[in-house]
């Protein structure tokens, strides 16, 4: 088609239009990125001091249970069974078991629990128990694997065995320790895919007392190393560490008394930070991403606060400092909050140091617990639990 040559004017009116159309598309994506930061900041950010109720779980008898977070909600289990509560507060399932003793390890969708100095363990999953199994020996200790695949440490008279077994309860391995050769087992755990093992071990040589970690796998590269699957271990000069830690499938968190020692592990182990712990530590809590430790205050001793919260990544990291200013029972880190409760209150951090929470409720409260909602979680009381989402103020129905 021929352009109209007669009128230039129109050529310059077609451009300013597309021009300014542009133009106000700009403004409206701008707008809505704007809108957007503005959203996350109120909904992440915001400082809430109150909540309203949601639902009641309906679940009693708290003080006589214990519990593990699962699957962005709660699992309580006592002496007489394991009930799963969901997000929204309803029970999914209430299994029933007897035990004198019951300890519960979680990974993934699988549960685990054991009868400590019993021979009982339960595996659970989203739909309820998987299967029971009988230990030939005590049960010292328990962990279990994202599959369901599990590990104890079983007493025997004259030994202790480090066992691995599948969901089902049927033996994948076996391993005899000895205090005075390879040690006395004080902690395991598995990795997410069940094919890595780390233990921490007490010697005793004569009158001098060792302690020691030790790495295996499972797996092929485990098959193609050795007949134990050892990969590698680590003598501790001075450190006493009581517990070990699979942070996630490759990296594993060794707890002592005078330092925290992290490793990477994909098929072989190796050190990968320390953690000096230079003064008495309160608490310590862990997640896939990071290590919180609480301590003593002691940089400034005219300070209001009595405790100074360190969190730190798995690299060993410093990500954040912050002084505490009020005294709690228990702390936990889920995601990127971290939790304290105490008495009837609560204070709940983000993990770049801002005050998500801060309130007190009705009751004694055990803990609190993320559901995986921005503002939802669940509180344990002495005498039961709740669903609460957290207000400001003006909007809170205690």
């Amino acid at each position: 088609m021929k352009r109209d040559a007669d009128h230039p004017e129109n050529d310059k009116e077609i451009k300013t239009n597309v021009f300014l159309s542009k133009g106000m598309g700009i403004i409206a994506f701008f707008l809505v990125i704007i809108v957007c930061i503005v959203i996350f900041n109120f909904v992440f950010t915001s400082h809430y001091n109150s909540y309203e109720v949601i639902e009641d779980t309906g679940v009693e008898n708290a003080a006589i249970s214990d519990y593990v977070p699962y699957q962005n909600s709660l699992l309580k289990y006592s002496k007489d069974g394991a009930v799963y509560i969901d997000e929204k507060g309803k029970v999914v399932w209430n299994e029933t078991f007897a035990m004198k003793m019951p300890r519960a390890d979680v990974s993934g969708e699988y549960v685990a629990i054991a009868d400590m100095s019993g021979n009982d363990v339960y595996i659970f999953n989203k739909e309820g128990k998987v299967a029971n199994t009988t230990m030939p020996y005590q049960i010292c200790d328990i962990a279990v694997a994202s599959q369901g695949e599990f590990a104890v440490i079983l007493k025997a008279d004259k030994a202790n065995y480090i066992n691995i077994y599948d969901k089902n309860g049927e033996q994948i391995s076996e391993r005899q320790t000895t205090i005075d050769k390879s040690g006395y087992p004080m902690d395991i755990d598995l990795s997410e895919d069940g094919e890595k093992l780390f233990s921490a071990y007490l010697t005793i040589d004569g009158v001098n007392t060792k302690y020691s970690l030790s790495a295996y796998n499972f797996g092929v590269a485990g098959q193609n190393e050795n007949a134990d699957r050892l990969m590698g271990g680590y003598q501790l000069e001075d450190t006493v560490v009581a517990k070990v830690e699979f942070l996630d499938n490759n990296t594993i968190c060794a707890f002592g008394d005078n330092q925290i020692i992290i490793y990477s592990m994909k098929q072989k182990p190796s050190q990968k930070a320390e953690i000096a712990l230079e003064s008495e530590v309160k608490s310590v809590a862990f997640n896939t991403d990071y290590i919180a430790i609480v301590v003593p205050n002691e940089e400034d001793k005219r300070s209001d606060s009595p405790y100074r919260l360190e969190l730190y990544n798995t690299n060993g990291r410093k990500v954040m400092e912050k002084d505490i200013d009020f005294d709690y029972d228990h702390i936990r880190i889920v995601g990127n909050e971290i939790v304290f409760t105490g008495g009837n209150t609560c204070h709940i951090y983000t993990t770049d140091g801002k005050q998500k929470f801060s309130g007190s409720f009705q009751k004694n409260v055990m803990d609190v617990i993320p559901t995986g909602y921005s503002r939802r979680y669940i509180v344990l009381y002495d005498s039961g639990s709740e669903i609460v989402r957290l207000t400001h103020e003006s909007q809170g129905k205690q």
